[in-house]
């Protein structure tokens, strides 16, 4: 049996790409933070997102920053919408005002938390379309751990179909 973290190849439709900037882009107008997740079906060694899923989400701006909150209520909804229709979560995408990085908030309040998950922060509120090379690209280890990745080799592979 393979495991999420098994996975060497994430390919991720275009359309899926597209709707989540766009909905990431527009949290930004309001200099707010926004999320998407991408869920989908693994075969073997690759995971095809099927999926884009918008949570409800909160934008937060306080003097010590910005971020999308994602209540309980929410993330028994998005588990029990995963588990009807088969799916499993593989990635949480997140914009930052400026710079891609994961944070300290990124790293403790993730929503994508098995082993081999994805975690992919978009810079300057994704004002405009970033390609990965300029998003930072994390995956969560055995250990637990976001360590940051080369999304173009394997085995942390993300394919654009």
């Amino acid at each position: 049996m393979t495991e999420l973290a098994d996975v060497t190849e994430l390919r991720v439709p275009l359309q899926v790409i597209i709707d989540g900037y766009e909905f990431m882009r527009s949290a930004g107008r309001m200099r707010l933070e926004g999320m998407v997740l991408w869920a989908g079906n693994q075969r073997d060694t690759i995971f095809t997102v099927t999926e884009l899923i918008v949570p409800k989400q909160k934008g937060l701006s306080t003097a010590d920053g910005v971020c999308a909150i994602v209540d309980a209520n929410e993330l028994a909804r998005l588990n029990m919408h995963l588990y009807r229709n088969s799916l499993e979560l593989v990635a949480q995408v997140h914009t930052h005002p400026t710079e891609a990085y994961h944070s300290s908030t990124d790293d403790e309040y993730a929503i994508a938390t098995t082993i081999g998950c994805f975690s992919i922060v978009v810079p300057n509120f994704a004002v405009i379309n970033y390609a990965l090379a300029q998003c930072a690209v994390y995956r969560l280890n055995v250990g637990a751990k976001w360590m940051e990745v080369d999304e173009s080799q394997a085995p942390n592979r993300i394919v654009v179909i």
